[in-house]
């Protein structure tokens, strides 16, 4: 037992050797690179910072403990930490040295701070994830505004999701000269997304960052608190799984044949339904008056009559919180 101990003791003292020679060869790697930006973005100070915490505590107990070897190893470690620290605060990149050591690591831990989640996004890549991307989009141009952090926020996305996605085409297509149009679209692909059943916590992150989306370019337009004020309703409802009792319908009624056959072929979102009088469509019920409004509006702009109500009427004025037409 004790030449055993003896042999392990005498590797021990050897492995400083390949101790020494890993070191070596890692900066040695590094040191005729560590100039160029790119090298010193790749390496995180702040986990270097970290690891020379537990680094100290196993220093100052090898040194208490009389564990010279672990002492040694132990330092060579926390010095190849600390030129990491010194590479990825760009310390040897043109430019840079000027700002100063305290400069530098702020800089350097903001840039992390801002990257912190990429890694996160990557692995958790959500269940439709086009959709969202889609449903980013159509947001982004609701005010029929693109501003360049609205673009660059949802490409972020689409690049940590690693989906085959062309963001000009999906911002051109959302593209709409009918501002009713575009709200419908939104809206639907909003429930298409919700009907394949996400995670609560998932559609409540979505939620967020739609927020975030219309706040990114720090000025929210009318159209976009129109929009947020409706999926909010269709948000909550299905994360509480309560029913949300406010709820409003827009009612379209024919005047004519003429009207059946634009409504028939031209507004697949309306659904025929019996009335005393004949025939009405009726639009899915909303959330949001606001919304119930405008989309009742797009109806009216299409020469026919709408009507906005708090419950679906059995006969056409019953319940009737806002009427409109024309001939």
């Amino acid at each position: 037992m004790e030449l055993f101990q003896k042999v392990i003791s005498i590797l021990a003292f050897l492995s400083i050797g390949f101790s020494l020679t890993e070191v070596y060869l890692t900066v040695n790697q590094i040191w005729k690179r560590k100039h160029e930006r790119v090298v010193a973005e790749s390496i995180s100070v702040s986990a270097n910072l970290v690891s020379l915490i537990p680094g100290f505590i196993f220093s100052l107990n090898f040194l208490l403990q009389g564990e010279y070897i672990g002492l040694i190893d132990s330092t060579l470690f926390a010095g190849l930490a600390i030129f990491y620290i010194f590479v990825g605060m760009s310390l040897w990149v043109e430019g840079e040295r000027k700002k100063g050591l305290w400069t530098l690591i702020k800089q350097t831990l903001n840039f992390e701070r801002k990257e912190a989640g990429d890694l996160a996004k990557s692995f958790f890549k959500p269940s439709g994830a086009q959709k969202i991307i889609s449903i980013f989009s159509q947001l982004a141009m609701i005010d029929e505004v693109i501003d360049p952090r609205e673009k660059e926020f949802i490409q972020s996305f689409i690049d940590n999701w690693n989906i085959n996605y062309s963001l000009d085409d999906s911002l051109m297509a959302s593209q709409t000269k009918n501002n009713s149009v575009s709200l419908i679209n939104l809206r639907k692909d909003v429930t298409d997304y919700l009907e394949t059943s996400p995670p609560q916590k998932q559609v409540s992150e979505l939620k967020d960052m739609l927020q975030t989306l219309i706040n990114i370019d720090q000025e929210v337009s009318e159209q976009e608190k129109l929009i947020m004020g409706e999926l909010d309703g269709l948000f909550s409802e299905y994360i509480s799984q309560q029913l949300n009792p406010a709820r409003y319908h827009v009612v379209v009624v024919p005047q004519n044949e003429r009207q059946v056959q634009v409504i028939m072929t031209s507004l697949p979102e309306l659904a025929r339904y019996e009335v005393a009088e004949g025939v009405a469509y009726n639009s899915s019920p909303f959330y949001s008056k606001d919304y119930a409004d405008v989309i009742s509006e797009g109806y009216r702009s299409l020469n026919l009559f709408s009507i906005v109500t708090f419950s679906l009427p059995n006969e056409i004025g019953s319940g009737v919180l806002d009427n409109g037409a024309t001939s």
